[in-house]
């Protein structure tokens, strides 16, 4: 991949989010997951911080270190980075951080959830390392997005080549559907089985976002 110069910032979609935010707005003094995502093949050290921030600027909400000791919170939890553990990209392409956020105790209007990603090639300097944005708003998906009765479901392995399994904890047959980052659906899968194999390799490579009801997912194909 082409490499900007170090200091040069990419704007990157999707890089942070949370899947249960993905459709709706958050509820006061509730608890969401949220991912921040780093895709480098180049890069062998991947780092972040990140927060949630109201349309005035303020820092709103908290964050909770997630498991396996790769992130960890800072200045009282109004902000969250990796540790050096964490830093160690987790595939060939790039990594995930996982970790939560509890939403303020009362309604501060829009948050916006921010992060800064660097990539890193380690030879000691900042020579050929990456920084990249990204932010996200609850309920960016949203808007148009018809909402269809919630079912729960797994997906694996993620990141994937475009060949995955889904499984499913529903009975009757029902619909996928993968979507890009502008919330476009680019391919309906009817799902019949318990587990199902879908061949997505048509895809090219990139973020997508897979849907059954209510339940929404992140797929990364490399």
């Amino acid at each position: 991949m082409y490499r900007l110069p170090a200091g040069t910032p990419v704007n990157e979609e999707f890089w942070i989010y949370s899947p249960e935010l993905l459709l709706q707005n958050y509820e006061p003094g509730q608890t969401y997951s949220v991912v921040v995502i780093g895709v480098d093949s180049e890069a062998n050290k991947i780092g972040f911080e990140a927060t949630a921030e109201d349309d005035a600027g303020n820092k709103v909400g908290t964050f909770v270190a997630g498991f396996g000791g790769f992130t960890q919170i800072l200045n009282g939890g109004t902000s969250i980075t990796h540790t050096a553990l964490g830093s160690t990209p987790i595939a060939d392409t790039g990594t995930v951080f996982f970790f939560s956020w509890i939403a303020p105790a009362t309604n501060v209007g829009d948050v916006t959830f921010y992060t800064a990603v660097n990539t890193a090639n380690g030879n000691g300097n900042n020579t050929g390392d990456q920084i990249h944005f990204s932010q996200f708003k609850p309920g960016t998906l949203g808007v148009g997005i018809a909402q269809n009765e919630e079912t729960q479901f797994n997906m694996y392995p993620n990141p994937s080549d475009g060949m995955i399994s889904i499984s499913n904890t529903f009975k009757s047959s029902t619909t996928a559907q993968v979507m890009n980052i502008k919330g476009q659906v680019v391919k309906e899968v009817i799902l019949s089985d318990q587990v199902n194999s879908v061949d997505l390799s048509e895809l090219k490579q990139g973020i997508y976002f897979v849907r059954i009801g209510n339940n929404t997912q992140k797929l990364v194909i490399n």
